[in-house]
């Protein structure tokens, strides 16, 4: 499929590289040709995580509430030029088309092709064919950070601090072994320069043993010898089963206290019918990422992964099942303790969530954290003085 998609890409925008002239030398031309005619920025679309390219686009004005993109480092073998889009929304613009073959013969399936611009200086590009939708960070590179003069781009001033690695955010996680095995997600230690684990009053280094990049998982192990761990599920979550969603929602700087939220599981799948995950109505907030979800057993039965974020939306939550776990914990050799059979009081519960969730913080240096908070898909919790 990524093949699939990575064809329908290369057609629809055309992408063909200039190997004579430097991407910014060809940026600089584009510019100098047109005289920055109704261009309103150059963008680079960063597609590496689902097919290993970077493009460089030009986004323009061409009417009321019309523009266009434009690849601006090929050689133009497949007419037409351009991608007009239409203004659908305040911030957002699209166009349906047909995609084009290897040989610009057009294939007669619809593709929905668009771009959403947040606040300025990054945004998303989308495309959607038969159902299936791919969404690739937009980070401005003009005006911003590339600018024309003398016939010269100027390079970037260099700061000191940027190799300076300082904490980043946070996410939570919880103990499965009195050996300091733990688990979290990926996406929460994912590009982490160090990663730090809280434990009675102190801050451990831990190293990153396992990840599951797809189901978004992964195992930690540090020096911590936990009082208690916590068990999983042998069973996955049924409709309206109640759950308690802990962790550390908006990072230690709230407050260094656990916090638990109550709701049902709402939904057997997560988005796009991925039964990997179920949904519920506890809320997970940012810092809540790698948390337990638990049930009155106190058994694992999901972890923390994700919120929908959209205007109108409230009480979409989603959790990892605990299948998904016990397979990829199986898969590396980690082996977790019997379940419990008996609902455990509240008392009892608020123990073992209080003494075995953890709380996770992401050191990175100066310079990937702002990289980071430039790209429009970012699923971490940084924190607020890196906004």
């Amino acid at each position: 499929m990524k093949k699939l998609l990575g064809i329908i890409l290369i057609s629809l925008i055309w992408i063909n590289y200039s190997y004579a002239m430097s991407e910014k030398q060809v940026i600089e031309k584009y510019l100098l040709d047109r005289e920055l005619s109704n261009v309103e920025g150059i963008w680079e679309v960063d597609f590496t995580r689902d097919l290993n390219i970077v493009i460089t686009t030009a986004i323009y004005k061409v009417g009321n509430d019309r523009y266009e993109t434009k690849r601006i480092d090929r050689s133009g073998e497949c007419p037409p030029d351009g991608i007009p889009f239409t203004k659908v929304s305040k911030n957002f613009y699209e166009k349906t088309t047909n995609h084009l073959d290897d040989n610009c013969r057009s294939t007669g399936n619809k593709i929905t092709v668009g771009f959403k611009v947040d606040e300025g200086n990054f945004g998303n590009y989308l495309i959607e064919l038969g159902g299936q939708k791919m969404k690739a960070p937009m980070t401005r590179i003009w005006p911003n950070d590339l600018i024309a003069h003398n016939k010269k781009f100027k390079k970037p001033e260099i700061n000191p601090d940027d190799d300076k690695i300082v904490p980043a955010g946070s996410g939570s996680g919880f103990f499965v072994s009195k050996d300091g095995h733990a688990i979290t997600n990926y996406h929460v230690i994912e590009g982490c320069d160090v990663n730090k684990l809280s434990f009675k009053g102190s801050q451990t280094e831990v190293k990153v043993l396992a990840v599951d990049k797809v189901n978004d998982i992964a195992i930690l192990k540090s020096n911590a010898k936990p009082d208690v761990i916590f068990p999983v599920s042998n069973e996955d979550v049924s409709l309206l089963e109640d759950v308690i969603v802990a962790g550390f929602p908006l990072g230690e700087r709230l407050s260094s206290a656990i916090k638990t939220n109550k709701g049902v599981v709402t939904s057997l799948a997560g988005a796009g019918d991925n039964y990997s995950f179920f949904q519920t109505d506890a809320a997970i907030n940012s810092g809540n990422s790698g948390g337990p979800i638990v049930n009155q057993k106190g058994n694992v039965v999901g972890i923390a992964v994700a919120t929908w974020v959209e205007e109108g939306v409230q009480g979409v939550h989603f959790g990892i099942k605990s299948s998904s776990l016990k397979t990829f914990a199986s898969a590396n050799g980690l082996n977790f303790t019997s379940p419990n059979y008996r609902d455990l009081s509240n008392k009892d519960l608020g123990k073992l969530i209080t003494k075995g969730t953890v709380y996770l913080e992401c050191h990175m240096t100066v310079a990937k954290i702002k990289k980071r908070i430039s790209q429009a898909e970012n699923r971490k919790a940084f924190f607020k003085e890196h906004n």
